[in-house]
């Protein structure tokens, strides 16, 4: 499926000279295939797109289709599109009703207060739970004294509702369990009050996709956006120099 970006946002990115800009994004949704989502000038391209690449839209072949294909729009614009399509982000959900990881550590806990809480030396107290929202917890490990490791809320998402979680694990203590125990039980109290929870990373991310997968979240999409930057008279002498 194609849908092309709404009209005015297109117009002001292009008409502000916005700093960044991103002419076409690939989802390739499981059990579902392609949604493109593209700027206007960018249709014919994408209908091309997937024709050629419908089974394959991350591989070499589709990502240099691209570049040959929107560069020469971007660059009219004075876009750098040399690195736009750098960062690939997978996306897993898990749903009420999935079996989701019982872990054994039984010290994992959740929490809505974190005053005089810190991680890695810098103050948690900073996040702030809502409470009128049952689900805004934060489930926490403390080895020594202190808190090693962290599931909390990253956002609700306004597009599907889903509520979407970041961890944190301090680098002498993974390979544990401790981010997969965090997230297992952040990710079952929120299935519990009937919501649903998306974990975001990026494909170069094993350690974190691992994580999702041993907690029983299920591949969503892929999605892979070209990100261009708009050049400016301070990148060019920066070149220059």
């Amino acid at each position: 499926m194609i849908r092309l970006e709404e009209k005015e946002l297109e117009e002001q990115v292009i008409a502000t000279n916005h700093h960044i800009a991103v002419p076409f994004e690939m989802n390739h949704i499981a059990g579902e295939g392609l949604d493109l989502l593209v700027y206007s000038f960018c249709e014919a391209a994408a209908r091309e797109f997937e024709e050629k690449f419908a089974d394959d839209p991350t591989s070499e072949a589709a990502q240099a289709f691209l570049y040959e294909k929107i560069t020469p729009f971007m660059q009219e614009l004075e876009y750098d599109c040399d690195d736009a399509l750098g960062v690939i982000y997978y996306e897993f959900h898990a749903v009420p009703g999935d079996e989701i990881l019982v872990s054994d550590l039984t010290d994992c806990e959740l929490v809505d207060d974190l005053t005089g809480e810190v991680f890695e030396n810098l103050p948690l107290d900073e996040f702030e739970f809502l409470e009128t929202d049952p689900c805004d917890k934060m489930a926490i490990l403390r080895r020594d004294g202190k808190v090693v490791c962290y599931a909390g809320l990253n956002d609700v998402c306004e597009d599907d509702g889903l509520y979407e979680i970041t961890v944190e694990c301090e680098e002498d203590y993974r390979g544990n369990g401790y981010a997969k125990a965090c997230v297992a039980l952040l990710t079952r109290h929120i299935l519990d009050h009937g919501e649903s929870v998306k974990y975001v990373c990026t494909s170069d991310n094993a350690a974190s996709i691992r994580t999702a997968k041993a907690v029983g979240f299920r591949d969503y999409k892929t999605c892979m956006p070209f990100v261009c930057y708009k050049i400016t008279d301070e990148d060019e002498e920066d070149a220059e120099d």
